[in-house]
């Protein structure tokens, strides 16, 4: 992308960190689980409406797809503003969501309509309980209930309804078995598998020293959330969750349920080079990232950056300019040149390296 094109666009996705704030500690959370970064600061930010009105104006006539984060979405004092305010401009909204306020929320979010919400369970009850806290899995699911009888009682399409689950060593025998019973029992519209994402330690320390060298940012404490070795994961049969995912994306295509899966390639040599951070054996691995050039978030300090997992490199403050004067900074593209010739040490890592940014 020229520095003339970067002047006269505008990011096509913008993902809003509405808070950092969190209502459950799940173990493998980069933000608020065991190793997450975010107890290590007094993580509880939030943006201000005034400037999300702001900067969800200034990009309307654009049209980009918005998507809210967190921390958990749901928590924001005025999520039902934000979906009101982006639908007004007839843009598309998606919410991960750990699920606990869907019931009670469910009324609003059917009368609001984003296009999807993704809702995290991450096995059977008791083994999402052990991942995710004792009695989250009925909350979820008497949700995701409620939502649904609403949605059909009012005749709506929207919001469409799917699940996420995080492979881990602790659930990986049992994602098969899960989303058979799952879709079996609940009308969902959507699933999507992904992959506990992690660098290694000696990654984490180049990348540092990159930021360092490269951008004059001395610490990455958010990047530090996501730091694991390989040995966590042997004992995962890399064969049988190969197999499991295979027949799950089967079952979804008969039902005609939109299915993902982070890595996208489902191979057991593959999943097996990213278990023993062999990326580069990858058939998913790239030396490029699209995001820079069509992708903005804004974390809930309202720093803005152009990935989803790490927001230790930032390009600005719409506190302090327009979101689109930041996009078509000196600054962003610089970040842009960067990446032209060499991806980040623990770009791996990061949810959205292994997407694919013209599906969202």
């Amino acid at each position: 992308m020229s520095n003339l094109a970067a002047l006269t666009s505008a990011p096509k996705w913008v993902v809003l960190q509405l808070t950092e704030k969190c209502s459950l500690r799940c173990s493998m959370c980069y933000e608020w689980g065991q190793n997450g970064s975010y107890h290590h600061q007094a993580a509880t930010a939030e943006l201000e409406y005034g400037v999300l009105e702001k900067v969800i104006t200034e990009l309307a006539p654009y049209r980009p797809y918005f998507g809210l984060f967190g921390g958990e979405p749901l928590l924001y004092p005025k999520v039902a503003a934000v979906l009101e305010l982006i639908q007004r401009f007839g843009c598309s909204i998606d919410i991960p969501t750990n699920g606990l306020l869907l019931g009670k929320y469910a009324e609003m979010l059917v009368e609001t309509g984003p296009r999807r919400l993704w809702i995290s369970l991450d096995g059977p009850e008791a083994i999402n309980d052990r991942q995710r806290g004792p009695g989250v899995f009925r909350r979820v699911m008497a949700g995701i209930a409620k939502l649904n009888q609403i949605r059909q009682n009012r005749g709506r399409e929207f919001p469409k309804l799917g699940v996420t689950l995080i492979v881990t060593p602790l659930n990986y025998r049992y994602v098969e078995s899960f989303f058979v019973e799952l879709l079996t029992d609940f009308q969902l519209d959507h699933i999507s598998i992904e992959f506990q994402n992690y660098a290694t330690l000696a990654e984490y320390q180049e990348y540092c020293q990159v930021l360092r060298q490269e951008f004059g940012i001395s610490a990455a404490p958010v990047a530090a959330g996501v730091i694991q070795e390989p040995a966590v994961f042997t004992n995962i049969d890399c064969r049988e969750l190969a197999r499991q995912i295979l027949a799950i994306k089967q079952f979804c295509e008969q039902r005609q349920v939109y299915f993902i899966a982070y890595p996208k390639t489902i191979c057991s040599d593959n999943y097996q080079a990213f278990f023993t951070a062999n990326w580069r054996e990858m058939a998913d691995w790239k030396n490029k990232c699209a995001f820079p050039w069509i992708y903005a978030e804004i974390n809930a300090r309202g720093h803005v950056t152009s990935c989803h997992t790490f927001y230790d490199l930032t390009l600005g403050s719409v506190y302090e300019q327009g979101i689109l004067e930041i996009w078509r900074s000196a600054a962003y593209e610089r970040y842009r040149n960067h990446l032209r010739q060499n991806l980040f040490p623990i770009c791996t890592a990061c949810s959205r390296y292994y997407s694919d940014p013209g599906k969202k």
